[in-house]
């Protein structure tokens, strides 16, 4: 339901992934509030998407960022025997996909990265 809802802000943006990052990162999931409370650890994500899997993350800023539709966590595995082609990478880092976490899209981790620049 959640990239349903992001193609259809795509589509309504004229596809224009420019306006639609834009509005990510100025959405109420993104607010000053949010990113000045969280800023060191987001950074941390935005570097290394499976860091939010580790213990020493905060519990409670994981929660948030599943609540705000901001990543995938606990991704199944990638059992080659699923795939009809080659399975998917274990990782990949430069589109923001971990072993065990990933950003709901590139542009989710995009607006967190724009986000943090802008404060």
């Amino acid at each position: 339901m959640v990239i349903q809802a992001f193609f259809s802000q795509l589509y309504q943006a004229n596809w224009d992934v420019y306006s639609v990052l834009d509005k990510l990162a100025k959405s109420e999931s993104l607010s000053r509030d949010f990113i000045s409370m969280w800023r060191s650890w987001l950074k941390l994500a935005l570097e290394d998407v499976d860091a939010i899997s580790n213990a020493d993350y905060p519990q409670e800023l994981r929660n948030e960022l599943i609540e705000r539709n901001l990543i995938v966590y606990d991704m199944y595995p990638r059992n080659p025997d699923l795939w009809v082609d080659e399975p998917p990478p274990e990782k990949g880092p430069e589109l923001g996909i971990g072993r065990y976490v990933a950003w709901q899209t590139p542009l989710h981790r995009e607006a967190v990265k724009k986000a943090l620049q802008s404060l």
